[in-house]
């Protein structure tokens, strides 16, 4: 396993959930003249929600001429503007969709002959209660893959006496419609999603065209191609399944497994997964963890609801191996997903996706005590006794699936950690307290403040300062600053576009004749 996960680790790092890196002009930028464009730089290729890019001014007025377009390779986008725009703040809005099919919006400002602002205009988003339904999707896409595939594969492969069960037919069936309808009801949320706005506006013409014209919708309606085959496969299953000991074709079963790896695909490409430059080997793995899943819980299932209950015997031993087999495929691709969405480790329990991914983890080792206590039992071949363990196991297993559709609805850790940092730079007989409230690339804000030995805050006459960095090329980005309350100093506005080390430095003119220079360095992530 330790060897995988080094031979894993040569892979690109991934990204999800498009960050604004850089723009021109920059967020708060005061102009002599007015810019001819606007462009916004992202750290992945994202996908533009027609109709949202757009430059607004203070009175509500477009600014743009309507012809905002995405080049170098789709990270960045240009925005024309109107000729000879007149002094005034304006706002630069967006809403694009990132390559994990999550939404992106923000907005810049600037001023043209005087101070940007806020704009009169903003865009409201209506589409909150349609993302959490959408996520609850998910989970029921979830529940449908392991009650359709999973107790499909398990019963072809080690109980086809069970297939004759009606109890086994409806749940197979159960599990069938519950993808089918979340993947419908994926289908009628999506556009209104990318477009901001509400329910009422489910299966309207334009929410159905941006669904259609998305990398999303063609993966749903790859996916309702895929859940019509399987029917066809179940039903073939179906037919040859009416008595005590069914026999199944190698075909049909090849054409079940076919069709399982392939709906597990679908659901790892819209997540997560597809998102980086390694999707093509984390789509692959985050299916194969999705096929894991659920054959293990589908097998829990079915020993529930038909084995133990008929106090049969057969198969046990071959299902602790299948089972087991299932684990080790779940704790590696695992590694490697949890390798790939949190880092630093501080971001695993700082972050909303570190905390969630540790109740998982927590859910998934009480599954395996009781998986242990269970092979001991097999092997004892006291299937009575595991009765005990069985519902228990399965009932942790339908949690940890209710928890990773609350995972996979939250940003990586590894896109949103950032924590704000304290750092002291010399001054000769002073010392500069400098307060950065994110260390995440992207904006940030800088507060300096100069104090004495004895920590009581000193005036300076002026403050400039610079960010650079090796790791990331940058020789050096100025930051301006301005004069807060209580002799402080804070950054009109800083950005630091890439992670690495970087390094600010600062000019602290404390009179006419005094006047030193320092520095510090932090972390980016």
């Amino acid at each position: 396993m330790a060897a995988v996960f080094l031979a894993l680790s040569t892979a690109p790092h991934a990204h999800a959930h498009a960050v604004l890196v850089a723009s021109t002009p920059v967020d708060g930028a005061r102009l002599d003249t007015a810019p001819a464009q606007v462009t916004l730089t992202f750290d992945e290729a994202i996908e533009v929600v027609p109709g949202t890019v757009q430059v607004i001014a203070d009175n509500g007025a477009r600014a743009d001429t309507g012809a905002a377009r995405v080049v170098a390779n789709g990270t960045t986008i240009v925005i024309p503007l109107r000729a000879n725009l007149p002094n005034g703040s304006y706002a630069a809005t967006w809403r694009v969709v990132s390559a994990d099919t999550h939404i992106v919006s923000g907005s810049i400002g600037f001023g043209v002959g005087q101070d940007a602002h806020t704009p009169a205009v903003q865009t409201v988003d209506r589409s909150r209660t349609l993302t959490l339904a959408s996520d609850a999707a998910q989970g029921v896409v979830y529940l449908g893959l392991i009650a359709c595939v999973g107790v499909s594969l398990v019963c072809a492969t080690l109980w086809r006496w069970a297939l004759a069960l009606a109890r086994i037919r409806a749940l197979i069936w159960t599990g069938w419609t519950l993808m089918t309808a979340a993947t419908t009801a994926q289908f009628g949320f999506e556009g209104p999603r990318v477009l901001g706005v509400g329910w009422g506006h489910v299966l309207t013409r334009a929410a159905l065209s941006a669904t259609l014209h998305s990398r999303t919708g063609a993966m749903l309606i790859a996916r309702g191609v895929i859940l019509l085959l399987i029917a066809a496969v179940i039903r073939r299953i179906a037919r040859h399944s009416t008595c005590e000991a069914p026999s199944l074709d190698r075909p049909t079963v090849a054409a079940l497994v076919a069709g399982a790896a392939a709906l597990a695909v679908t659901v790892a490409i819209l997540g997560h997964a597809g998102a980086g430059g390694d999707s093509w080997l984390a789509s692959p793995v985050t299916a194969l963890h999705l096929l894991a899943m659920a054959v293990w819980v589908g097998g829990l299932i079915t020993l529930g609801a038909v084995v133990l209950p008929r106090r049969r015997a057969d198969n046990l031993r071959p299902w602790s191996l299948v089972a087991f087999a299932c684990v080790c495929t779940l704790v590696l691709t695992g590694e490697y997903q949890g390798w790939r969405q949190v880092r630093p480790v501080e971001a695993m329990w700082s972050t909303g996706y570190g905390v969630t991914l540790i109740v998982k983890l927590v859910l998934v080792v009480g599954m395996l005590a009781l998986a242990y206590t269970s092979q001991r039992l097999i092997l004892r071949l006291t299937p009575e006794r595991l009765r005990r363990t069985v519902p228990a196991e399965a009932a942790l297993g339908l949690a940890v699936v209710a928890v990773t559709a609350v995972l996979v609805s939250q940003p990586p850790a590894r896109t949103t950690y950032g924590p704000a940092v304290s750092l002291t730079a010399p001054l000769q007989n002073r010392s500069a307290a400098i307060q950065i409230s994110t260390t995440r690339r992207g904006p940030t804000t800088i507060d300096v403040t100069a104090v004495d030995g004895r920590g009581r805050p000193v005036d300076a006459a002026s403050v400039k300062g610079t960010l650079s960095s090796q790791d990331a090329g940058i020789a050096a980005l100025a930051v301006p600053f301005s004069p807060t309350p209580g002799k402080a100093w804070q950054s009109t506005y800083a950005v630091v576009p890439r992670p690495g080390w970087w390094t600010l430095t600062l000019t602290m003119q404390f009179s006419s004749a005094e006047a030193v220079v320092t520095a510090a360095d932090f972390r980016v992530w």
